[in-house]
């Protein structure tokens, strides 16, 4: 007769796929509130809050682990499943729809504790649900971890596909409904001894398709309060100019907003979450006589002023890093350059922009002379042998970030060592690079930059400084640099210009200038050899400011304070302190419960101290794991060119050679779990040593293919990776149920899950201190820590 109890016979198709369907809704769920809290927050607070929602997977474990500490029996095991998954369908709008209410109240809009609370509610339910159902189901972990790494595998990719074509909000309601789905499965599982967890799962089906239908067709749209946060850039616009949008676009790589201003109808604005802001022009087409508001430029934005100087030679083709808008694509055309070439990261801006041809005259359609490329800027330029006479780059942060963790952002491959060497490598004998800079402190870090690749090639201080200049307005600094020495000649030329151009001395820098008043006293004395680039370096960071230079192994440009930035001390050391609780205060629990319980004392003994072996696996990799993810996650940006592309063939590659690996030790013999998973510990540590030292070099070698044979490179080179990331987990809840400890399970993910947390803001400090590809050592430190507490046996 065929075994009737669910957690004795077989996984059936419901079962799995509900498995699937939620760690989908999961995944799919992180990534687009990443996306709507970067419409609402700064990137830093997007990273804060992101982290405390994550946390709830391992509270989630934790709730189950202290009240329900004595799995239920027989069919109410899938009753508590569906109950646990109709609630995390649930929770998924109900958190949607609380945070965009609190984004306008203007008291707590800003409040990072109560954002951080809202997104926690889905992973609290999932992280239960997760808990509960690897302890009703040790025997299978390996088939339910496999299903629900592949699950998330998938759930990176159809996230994308939603975002691309639906809004932030209507994807999570979408979420909301694959989650639901899960539920309906689950009851399937349970329907034959009681339909009443059918009828539930189905009424929360039916509230998620409402919901769907509902704001898809506009009948209930909820509208997100664009503008409200004081700190984006559309705020001013919005509220001081008079702005209003006329059209949005959501995507995957965010939400951009075009602005169209009353007061000024020559003028549009076009955001990126809000922030960003990059003007878009009226324009007949004729560069020649553009009309007065294009004409005040020259004027009034400092980027002109290095292409007035330009020579004929100097003229025959530009290369422009993140156009936005086209206003730098207008100021070379003013500036007489032969042939533009712009290449701008956001596709739909891109489109926008095109859309608009009626009304800046074509500059992405139209001009023969023009090219635009939708590509990130840095790949496109090192895969490319093309010299231009000019590179430039204008204010081209995003202030987004479009990696797991929610801190790195888009654009912080742009401005390191590395990029300075290749900006070099790929101009003419008399070609320069523009950046224009929001603040000194961003111009001082490019001349660091600059200084110290000039160095490597062999150039000294004193001679570095006279390929260099900078000058600043009240707004904006333009840095420049130029691949050949400046003559006197046309230095002097451009001094004399300065008062034209309303620019600052005081803000400024030019070569074979030394009388007083004339430039800025610090850079003259550098230039003079005074004080080394080190010292100078060290004086800026005396007034609170970081100016040392970057590299691509630690890419964080933009990050100019000094020490370590305070949203990942908090979230590190937060979840470091959860940590602790978690490993020590059921011990504290139980022990005073035996105290009040003398009655059952063999029954609670089991739950006092953690188990050392599996504290160990669990909360190792918890840790190594984000160590491993998100350091690929950077590593891959710069390879394959486009940020959300590299996120989801990463995840999916990543998860889905994990979720293999996890239906892989299904066929371990219960004798050989703890030879196992110390081999597969070893084998990750070994793998990723290999990895952290030779990707760089492969990636230099495989740079030049198409994308396609670079995505097919990108996945060969991480499912195995992943299948033996894969391999240790499941084996740990089957080793805690061979001895007798199934009921520690929840506790262990619970462990898990606040460990991962800590990775994640543990990659940012090792990475910002040192490098990603110490990040990687220190994953792999991780795993040795696996294998040597179960090599022993």
């Amino acid at each position: 007769m065929k075994e009737s109890n669910p957690t004795v016979r077989s996984p059936s198709w419901a079962l799995l796929s509900g498995v699937f369907l939620i760690s989908f809704s999961l995944l799919g769920f992180e990534i687009a509130l990443s996306r709507l809290l970067s419409v609402l927050l700064s990137y830093h607070y997007v990273f804060v809050v992101l982290s405390s929602a994550v946390m709830g997977l391992g509270i989630g474990g934790m709730f189950i682990h202290f009240f329900r500490p004595q799995a239920p029996l027989n069919e109410k095991k899938l009753a508590v499943l569906t109950t646990l998954a109709a609630l995390f369908a649930l929770a998924i709008p109900f958190s949607i729809i609380c945070i965009i209410q609190v984004a306008y109240i203007p008291k707590v809009q800003t409040n990072i504790l109560l954002y951080g609370g809202l997104s926690l509610i889905p992973f609290l339910a999932a992280g239960a649900l997760f808990a509960e159902v690897y302890r009703t189901f040790p025997t299978i972990s390996p088939k339910i971890y496999g299903l629900d790494l592949i699950g998330a595998a998938a759930g990176s990719y159809g996230v994308v596909i939603v975002l691309n074509n639906a809004d932030g909000i209507s994807t999570n309601f979408i979420l909301s409904l694959t989650a639901s789905l899960s539920a309906v499965l689950f009851s399937l599982e349970g329907q034959k001894k009681n339909g009443k967890e059918l009828s539930i799962s189905s009424a929360v089906l039916l509230i998620s398709l409402v919901l769907v239908g509902g704001n898809l067709a506009g009948i209930f749209s909820l509208n997100m309060p664009i503008g409200a946060n004081s700190s984006k850039e559309i705020h001013d616009a919005l509220s001081s100019f008079g702005g209003k949008i006329i059209e949005t676009k959501w995507s995957a790589f965010g939400r951009t907003d075009l602005v169209e201003f009353e007061n000024y109808p020559d003028h549009m604005d076009i955001y990126i979450d809000g922030t960003a802001g990059s003007p878009m022009y009226r324009f007949d087409g004729n560069a020649s006589n553009p009309g007065a508001p294009i004409q005040k430029l020259k004027s009034s934005f400092p980027g002109y002023f290095p292409l007035y100087h330009l020579r004929p030679n100097e003229r025959d083709n530009a290369l422009i890093i993140g156009p936005g808008g086209g206003r730098d694509i207008l100021l070379a055309l003013m500036g007489g350059v032969q042939k533009i070439t712009a290449v701008e990261i956001n596709k739909d801006l891109v489109e926008m922009v095109r859309r608009y041809a009626w009304f800046n005259g074509g500059i992405y359609t139209d001009l023969d002379n023009v090219e635009v490329v939708v590509e990130e800027g840095r790949n496109y330029l090192r895969r490319g042998k093309q010299k231009y006479d000019i590179i430039m780059l204008s204010l081209p942060v995003t202030n987004t970030s479009r990696s797991l963790e929610g801190y790195a952002l888009t654009e912080n491959f742009l401005f390191t060592l590395e990029s300075i060497g290749d900006y070099l490598d790929h101009l003419t004998d008399e070609g320069r690079l523009v950046v224009v800079a929001h603040n000194d402190a961003e111009a001082l870090r490019l001349l660091s930059l600059s200084l110290t690749a000039l160095n490597e090639k062999g150039v000294g201080l004193k001679e570095a400084m006279r390929q260099i200049y900078i000058v600043g307005s009240d707004d904006y600094l333009v840095f420049v640099l130029k691949k050949a020495p400046f003559g006197p000649t046309e230095v002097f030329s451009m001094l004399r210009a300065m008062p034209q151009f309303e620019l600052d001395p005081v803000l400024s820098y030019f070569p074979y200038i030394r009388h007083p008043g004339a430039v800025n006293p610090a850079l003259l004395a550098l230039a003079s050899g005074t004080f080394a680039l080190d010292d100078f370096v060290n004086i800026v960071k005396k007034r609170g400011y970081d100016i040392s230079p970057v590299t691509d192994n630690s890419p964080f440009f933009y990050k100019l304070e000094v020490g370590i930035p305070r949203p990942i001390s908090l979230v590190f050391w937060s979840s470091f302190t959860i940590f602790v609780l978690i490993l020590w205060m059921p011990s504290l629990y139980w022990k005073n419960r035996i105290l009040h319980e003398q009655n059952r004392p063999k029954r609670k003994a089991r739950l006092c101290s953690p188990p050392f072996r599996p504290t160990v696996l669990f909360s190792m990799l918890g840790v190594g794991f984000m160590l491993i993810e998100i350091s690929l996650i950077q590593r891959f940006v710069l390879f394959l060119g486009y940020p959300v592309l590299s996120l989801a063939v990463l995840l999916s590659s990543l998860l889905g050679g994990a979720g293999l690996g996890s239906l892989w030790s299904g066929r371990v013999a219960q004798d050989k779990v703890n030879r196992s998973i110390a081999m597969a510990s070893l084998s990750v540590v070994v793998t990723v040593i290999c990895y952290a030292l030779a990707v760089p070099t492969a990636f230099k070698l495989l740079l030049g293919l198409a994308l396609p044979l670079r995505l097919l490179a990108s996945i060969l080179m991480l499912i195995p990776l992943g299948f033996c990331l894969g391999i240790p987990f499941p084996l740990g809840i089957r080793w805690l149920k061979e001895k007798n400890q199934q009921h520690s399970i929840p506790w262990m993910w619970g462990i898990n899950g606040v460990s991962s947390v800590i990775g994640s803001a543990m990659t940012v400090l090792v990475a910002i201190s040192f490098g990603f590809t110490e990040a990687l050592f220190v994953s792999a430190g991780c795993y040795l820590a696996i294998f040597l507490a179960f090599s022993r046996s």
